[in-house]
């Protein structure tokens, strides 16, 4: 009998049983969707941090340069992106000529450690520095160097990126500007911090080492190489 009662007493509250498990069911499904949609989110962030630089520069080199970091912030630049071979010939870098039709540029290397180098011409001698650790044990050229300058009173950084194959990018920042940026979808919205204060919200498409950017205002899209 009080088994009986027991059973009864359980079929009473079967109705709210099944309302229980359903209300369990859809918060389940709610974490479930607010997780994948939050990793979703994480990973087209994750993807796009880096550093970028243009694909298209104007004559003289001049390009854009952007670095998007994992905590939101970002940081675009004008500036200086060349693209040229490189070579090592007794103990000279041989470098392209800055003119059209001139003569190679030709520097000795001054080996100050692993980690410093100068080169040294008959007019200058600049100082280049390594960026992290030796990338090649056969040349000690290979990787990346900044070298610090100063025109017009200002302090300026260049890279020296040295790749396998004889290709070297030069790149230095004129003026940075810093941002943050959140990313929905295939939108990139951007708040730039300086010189003043401004927000856009540009499409994007990523697809390995290459990053496009269509812009909300002109419709261009600017295209950047990861470096």
């Amino acid at each position: 009998m009080e088994r009986l009662t027991h059973v009864q007493g359980m079929a009473n509250k079967l109705p709210q049983m099944r309302r229980f498990a359903v209300c369990v069911a859809l918060l389940v499904c709610v974490i479930f969707d607010f997780g994948y949609c939050a990793s979703a989110q994480q990973q087209s962030s994750a993807s796009i941090v880096g550093r970028w630089r243009s694909l298209e520069t104007s004559k003289g080199g001049i390009g854009a340069l952007i670095e998007f970091r994992s905590d939101g912030t970002a940081d675009f630049s004008p500036g200086a992106v060349v693209e040229m071979p490189w070579r090592i010939e007794n103990n000279q870098l041989i470098m392209p000529s800055g003119t059209n039709g001139g003569a190679e540029q030709r520097v000795n290397l001054k080996w100050l450690g692993d980690n410093k180098v100068s080169l040294v011409s008959d007019a200058t001698s600049i100082e280049l520095t390594r960026v992290g650790d030796r990338a090649n044990a056969s040349s000690l050229i290979i990787g990346e160097w900044i070298q610090s300058r100063e025109m017009a009173g200002r302090k300026f950084e260049a890279h020296y990126l040295f790749y396998e194959g004889g290709k070297l990018l030069f790149l230095m920042p004129f003026v940075i500007q810093h941002a943050t940026y959140t990313i929905s979808g295939s939108a990139l919205n951007i708040i730039m911090l300086s010189p003043k204060p401004e927000s856009r919200s540009d499409l994007f498409e990523l697809s390995d080492n290459l990053l496009i950017i269509s812009r909300s205002d002109s419709g261009h899209k600017d295209r950047y190489a990861r470096y």
